[in-house]
């Protein structure tokens, strides 16, 4: 069966944020370093590498563009005829880059992950402060019609819903609360697009007060964590990069 990650069917569903992202215009223009955590065969990385200005007339953004996988092989020849596209071949889950990044972007990768938190923490390491990194990950447990259905992959070892996630990113140094985050009902995707705070990654140790203590949270997580103690999802109210609000229910 095609690996979903290089196929048009990835591309197209990544192209519901890129159409988001691009409205950003002054944070687009920011942007010198991007990199594409697992590439697979690079149609995500060459979104970025082709992209143009929405000036008039447009101009190339001309990012640096580093397309990491284990496999880089797996590449379009149309991507590595970019120039500004690095191949990068190993494990993301060490660090591969050799500069700090301005943008990460990992999209159908993340949940191959065996240590994530470790990873996260070198990713931050990795990156400028004030730099973003947007996070897509299908969720493997949900409901379906009122039932509870739990799906295993193949060298996917976590199961990930908005709470954990958003816990370990803060816990790793990102701002969960400027953020964007979003979970809809029948949607099997996380989305997360966070900022690198100027807080360094902190021990695992690190409790909910703790994050809520750093100004690293959001107020709904707060609230709810101070009414119950501890975070409940159906609680938490997010943004997404569409400006609209969501109310985790699923």
């Amino acid at each position: 069966m095609k690996n979903f990650k290089n196929s048009i069917e990835s591309y197209e569903h990544s192209l519901t944020i890129f159409d988001k992202l691009y409205e950003y215009d002054d944070f687009m223009d920011s942007l010198q370093v991007v990199a594409d955590m697992g590439c697979g065969s690079g149609l995500d990385i060459n979104w970025w590498a082709t992209l143009m200005s929405r000036d008039d007339p447009p101009e190339p953004h001309n990012y640096t563009c580093y397309a990491v996988d284990k496999n880089i092989k797996q590449l379009e020849v149309s991507v590595l005829e970019n120039s500004n596209v690095v191949p990068v071949e190993g494990n993301f889950e060490t660090r591969l880059i050799p500069r700090q990044i301005d943008f990460i972007w990992c999209h159908n990768s993340f949940q191959f992950v065996t240590n994530p938190l470790n990873t996260l923490k070198l990713w931050n390491e990795n990156m400028n402060v004030n730099g973003m990194m947007v996070l897509t990950i299908p969720q493997h447990q949900g409901h379906q019609y009122n039932r509870l259905v739990t799906r295993s992959f193949s060298n996917c070892f976590y199961h990930y819903n908005i709470c954990n996630l958003m816990y370990m990113l803060a816990v790793s140094g990102f701002d969960c609360k400027d953020c964007f985050f979003r979970k809809s009902v029948n949607d099997s995707w996380l989305y997360a697009a966070v900022y690198k705070s100027e807080i360094a990654p902190l021990p695992a140790s690190t409790t909910w007060h703790d994050l809520v203590g750093l100004n690293l949270v959001n107020d709904s997580v707060a609230q709810s964590l101070n009414k119950y103690g501890h975070v409940r999802q159906e609680d938490i109210l997010v943004n997404w990069l569409d400006k609209d609000f969501y109310r985790i229910r699923d």
